[in-house]
C-alpha cells in the first residue's frame, strides 16, 4: 500500500527509482480519481478523497512534484494537521523551498497563504483544497 511521505516517517532506504515510480503512479491515480469524481472531469482541483485526507493529499502533491520530505537529519517539508477545518500547515526551513511548495500546491488546486509562527517567527504555509 502506498503512503505519502509526510514528515520523515519513511526511511532513506525508501528513496530511489522504485519510490519515484510509486509516487508517480499514486499521483496519476489521484488525477484519475479527480477526473472520475469532479464535475465535468476537472483534474485541476482536489476531489473528495483529498478533502478527507488533507495531510496525505498535500504531501503526495509535494512529493510528486519532486520536493524532498523532511528526514531524520532535518530539512525538507513537513505537512501537519491544523485546528482549522480543511487546512494543513506546510513547514519548510528554507524560504525559497517554501515558496516553491506554495507554487506546487497552487498548481495542484490548493489555496495557499504564508504565515509566521507567533512564538518563533518561522514561516509556514496554510493550504486548503480549492472548491471551484
Amino acid at each position: 500500500m502506498f503512503a505519502a511521505r509526510v514528515a520523515g516517517e519513511e526511511t532513506a532506504a525508501a528513496a530511489g527509482p522504485a519510490r519515484r515510480r510509486e509516487v508517480h503512479s499514486a499521483w496519476q491515480g489521484l488525477l484519475e480519481l479527480r477526473r472520475m469524481t469532479n464535475p465535468g472531469g476537472d483534474v485541476d482541483r482536489p476531489c473528495g478523497w483529498e478533502r478527507t485526507h488533507l495531510v496525505r493529499a498535500a504531501a503526495l502533491a509535494l512529493e510528486a512534484a519532486g520536493h524532498a520530505p523532511a528526514g531524520p537529519e532535518g530539512g525538507g517539508y513537513r505537512v501537519r494537521e491544523t485546528p482549522q477545518p480543511e487546512a494543513v500547515a506546510v513547514h519548510e526551513p528554507d524560504g525559497e523551498a517554501l515558496r516553491a511548495c506554495a507554487a506546487t500546491l497552487e498548481g495542484a488546486g490548493w489555496q495557499v497563504s504564508e504565515h509566521r509562527e507567533p512564538r518563533t517567527g518561522s514561516r509556514y504555509l496554510l493550504a486548503s483544497p480549492r472548491r471551484a
